[in-house]
């Protein structure tokens, strides 16, 4: 039988084969420029902040930020030095820096989808909670959080975030 309707076979355009055999080249030339776009790795540079050579603040490839392990030190001061106070003033310090990475990623704290908490006292977790939602006071990031043996630098806490741009 003779097909109809949607699937019945169109007459060829006598030039559209010869357009279209030109243009292929193109349009894969096109395609790995996007994707090597969309998948190439870029690192995230804070302003005012020193360069760490073993890691960088984040990286981003598409459209995700991962944002590396913030501790609650104070990055402005030179040099960096550790947030006083306690469990609180680390936990603040620490999502001040995942805000600055953010930002200078170009986007924001509203736009962060995960966290990891990493605490060196789990007794330390609830005081650490209330300044956490200070940042996250509304459709907070998905989260968990971990007590470990101990952290880098001494620290109390520190925060591991992924978002988007």
């Amino acid at each position: 039988g003779t097909i109809t309707g949607r699937f019945a076979p169109r007459p060829r355009r006598e030039d559209g084969g010869a357009v279209f055999a030109l243009m292929a080249p193109l349009f894969v030339l096109a395609a790995i420029a996007l994707l090597g776009e969309a998948g190439a790795k870029r690192p995230v540079i804070v302003p005012g902040w020193p360069s760490i050579p073993i890691f960088s603040a984040a990286t981003i490839v598409g459209e995700t930020v991962y944002v590396s392990g913030m501790v609650g030190f104070d990055f402005g001061k030179s040099p960096p030095a550790k947030c006083e106070g306690g469990i609180q003033a680390e936990t603040e310090c620490a999502l001040r820096n995942v805000r600055a990475v953010m930002e200078a990623a170009g986007s924001s704290l509203e736009n962060v989808a995960d966290c990891t908490v990493f605490l060196a006292d789990i007794a330390q977790f609830s005081a650490m909670n209330e300044v956490y939602l200070k940042f996250f006071p509304k459709d907070p990031p998905s989260r968990a959080a971990f007590a470990v043996a101990s952290l880098a630098v001494g620290a109390a806490v520190e925060i591991k975030c992924l978002g988007s741009l």
